[in-house]
């Protein structure tokens, strides 16, 4: 092979590679993500199985915008005795957090559909632990989202994916408004 090409796929490996280190998922950039606030959850039940959609406020303060595409995550929620009520399992194909400007978090409201469980005796309970935790306006408690999804940087050339990111035990404090948190 001729010495030029040999060269050019050379720089082209190390500009590659250079691209995975540069570009990759710092704690930094994830510490920037935040759950600031759950605006309403709204229980639906179709056929046997039972539904939420939530309305979450996001926000992040980091000066790059992330992606996270094809998600799949599980919602738990823990008292202030550590103990954990499972939610439900979401996948929203995609959600966009706009990068910070001059310093100040960019904030993104999302509905999420959330598969809370099976028209069966457990799972019921299980919702009025929940409700019964963040209904109560004088308990406090944590999100905690566990799962996979690719997240994706902006650049100014375009979007740069990390393929499938696992996230294990990401704690959030959001507030809720409780006054129209149920319908």
């Amino acid at each position: 092979m001729e010495p030029k090409i040999m060269l050019k796929i050379c720089l082209f490996i190390i500009f590659i590679s250079w691209l995975g280190v540069v570009n990759a998922v710092s704690p930094n950039i994830a510490e920037q993500l935040d759950i600031k606030a759950i605006k309403s959850i709204n229980l639906v039940q179709t056929e046997n199985k039972f539904r939420a959609f939530i309305t979450v406020q996001f926000s992040n303060s980091s000066p790059i915008a992330m992606k996270f595409k094809r998600s799949n995550f599980n919602i738990n929620f823990q008292d202030d005795r550590g103990a954990d009520i499972f939610l439900g399992t979401v996948q929203p194909q995609k959600i966009l957090f706009p990068a910070s400007k001059n310093g100040v978090a960019s904030l993104i409201e999302k509905k999420l559909e959330v598969l809370v469980g099976e028209d069966n005796t457990n799972d019921i309970n299980r919702l009025i632990n929940l409700f019964n935790l963040i209904g109560n306006p004088n308990s406090e408690f944590a999100m905690i989202l566990s799962g996979t999804t690719e997240v994706g940087t902006k650049t100014k050339r375009g979007w740069l994916y990390q393929g499938q990111v696992e996230i294990e035990d990401f704690i959030f404090y959001p507030t809720i408004q409780r006054e129209v948190l149920f319908k």
